[in-house]
C-alpha cells in the first residue's frame, strides 16, 4: 500500500472526487451529504485525505523497514556460510596438524629406538 504508485493514484482519485463534486451536487443520483457544499463534504474530504496520506506514510515506512530487514538476513545469512567454510577449513587443517603431529611423533620414537639400539646409553 505505500508505494509510490498506489499514493499517486489515490491523490489522483481525491482529487478527481475533489473537482466533480460540484458537478455532481447538481445530479439526484447521489445523496445529499455526499455531495452538499456544506459542512460535510469538505469535513469529510479533509479527514479522508489526511486518513489516506497517515495510512501510505506508515505503509511506505513498513515496507522500507522490511526490506532493510530482508538485506540485513541476507547479510548474516552470507556470513553464516563464510563461517561455515572458514570452520571446515579449519577443521581440516587441524586434521592435517594432528595427522602431521603424530607421524613426526613416531619418526621421533624409531629415531630414538635405532639410536639407543646401537648406542646403549651409558651408566653414570
Amino acid at each position: 500500500m505505500g508505494t509510490p504508485t498506489n499514493i499517486i493514484i489515490w491523490i489522483l482519485l481525491v482529487g478527481t472526487w475533489i473537482a466533480l463534486g460540484p458537478h455532481l451536487a447538481k445530479h439526484d443520483f447521489l445523496p445529499a451529504w455526499f455531495t452538499s457544499n456544506g459542512f460535510n463534504l469538505p469535513l469529510n474530504t479533509i479527514t479522508t485525505i489526511a486518513e489516506l496520506c497517515i495510512g501510505f506514510l506508515v505503509g511506505a515506512s513498513s515496507n522500507r523497514s522490511e526490506r532493510n530487514l530482508e538485506r540485513t538476513l541476507s547479510r548474516i545469512s552470507a556470513q553464516d556460510k563464510q563461517i561455515s567454510g572458514v570452520e571446515h577449513t579449519l577443521s581440516l587443517a587441524l586434521q592435517e596438524n594432528t595427522d602431521l603431529t603424530t607421524e613426526v611423533h613416531k619418526l621421533a620414537k624409531l629415531i630414538h629406538d635405532r639410536v639407543f639400539a646401537v648406542a646403549p646409553p651409558e651408566a653414570s
